[in-house]
This record gives C-alpha cells, sequence and structure tokens, in this order.
C-alpha cells in the first residue's frame, strides 16, 4: 500500500509539474538584429553613394552658394566638427574654393551587415579646384598633390547614411 501512495503521489506530483510548465509565461524570445544590408557589396554600393553625393554637393556649392543639398547634410561627428573647422579658417583667411573635384576610385574596406558601419578608400582629385583670395587671385599651392586617398566612414544616422570621419591615407595610393 505505501508503495501505491507513493508512485500515486510522485505520479500527481510529476502532473502537476508538467502542468505548471505548461500554464508558465514562454520567456520572451531575444530579438535577432535586423541586418542594415544583405551583403557587403550592397553596403559598399551606398557608401560610394553618399561619398560621391557629399563631393556633388561641394561642387555645386562652389558654384552656387545657395545650392542644396548643403554638403554639411552629409556630415556628422567628427567630419561635421572638421568640416566647420575649416570652412571657418578659410573664411578668417579670405580664401575660398573654385572649381570641381572628382572622386576616381571607390574600394570597400569593411562594412558592419547588422549596425551599417562601413568604410571606404576613395581617391579624391582635386586638380581642376583652386584656392583663390578676397581678389580673385589664384593662391594655391605650385607644389600640392592634387590627388589623395581618403578613408571614409558611413554611419546611419536618423535613418540615412551620413560621413562620420573622414582622413588621409598614409601613403597616398591614388
Amino acid at each position: 500500500m505505501i508503495l501505491r501512495a507513493t508512485t500515486a503521489t510522485l505520479g500527481l506530483a510529476a502532473a502537476v509539474v508538467m502542468l505548471s510548465g505548461c500554464l508558465a509565461p514562454a520567456p520572451e524570445p531575444t530579438p535577432t538584429p535586423t541586418a542594415v544590408f544583405a551583403s557587403e557589396d550592397e553596403a559598399f554600393a551606398a557608401a560610394e553613394e553618399t561619398y560621391r553625393a557629399y563631393v556633388d554637393a561641394g561642387n555645386a556649392r562652389r558654384n552656387d552658394p545657395q545650392s542644396q543639398p548643403d554638403p554639411q547634410s552629409f556630415l556628422v561627428g567628427d567630419a561635421l566638427e572638421r568640416d566647420i573647422d575649416s570652412r571657418r579658417e578659410l573664411e578668417e583667411l579670405g580664401l575660398h574654393l573654385d572649381g570641381p573635384s572628382t572622386v576616381t576610385t571607390v574600394n570597400g574596406v569593411s562594412a558592419d551587415l547588422v549596425t551599417g558601419d562601413v568604410l571606404i578608400e576613395g581617391c579624391y582629385d582635386s586638380t581642376a579646384a583652386r584656392v583663390l583670395n578676397e581678389s580673385g587671385a589664384d593662391v594655391t599651392a605650385a607644389d600640392r598633390d592634387p590627388t589623395v586617398m581618403v578613408e571614409i566612414e558611413i554611419t546611419p544616422s536618423g535613418g540615412e547614411r551620413k560621413i562620420s570621419s573622414m582622413r588621409p591615407v598614409d601613403g597616398d595610393p591614388c
């Protein structure tokens, strides 16, 4: 009789445990981050598009100061701060840029498909651009290298892609 009572009790206990497991709320699943890009090629193409649009906006601004979009609208963080400082310095020196610059090549370096952070290198060519003083005289340094390889970091910001950093690449392999 004791064996039958023990077996019944264990059976009842097992049933209660199993039922309580079924009635308890299931743990919340951990959300899987959604990738911003499906592939590195897609990420690099989007970053290149952003960089080229920024350069085009800068060229348009040199032709017409009221043109849109504002080149600074493509920048965030360190890149924006440096651009503001550079513009201020040129203005204080009474200088301005004239003529277009171009992007001749762009190479993908790295891309985080989940966060959307992308690093590219672009060859920036300012052969046709000149530095002019207040009287319009060309004061472009005669020994300047008109091409420079630039490392560009692109970061998602406010639903858009923005340039967060630009810096010359050592060795300038343009």
